[in-house]
């Protein structure tokens, strides 16, 4: 099974990615692609939409599955 089988397996569950260098994205896991995957968070503004964020999955260190 590889990285992105098991990552398609939680698809709308709320995940935490972590880096390197940069602080965690926390959002809905939304869809998985063999080396990237998509992210829905919310909006720091209080009446912005939800924004949909790409990930390369190189880039990441670890993935935490919070619910």
């Amino acid at each position: 099974m590889s990285f992105a089988e098991l990552l398609a397996s939680f698809i709308g569950r709320t995940v935490e990615v972590y880096f390197t260098s940069n602080p965690p994205i926390i959002g809905t896991l939304a869809s998985v692609d063999d080396c990237i995957f998509t992210i829905q968070i919310n909006n720091t503004y209080y009446y912005s939409p939800p924004v949909i964020v790409t990930i390369v999955a190189d880039q990441i260190d670890y993935v935490r599955v919070v619910a």
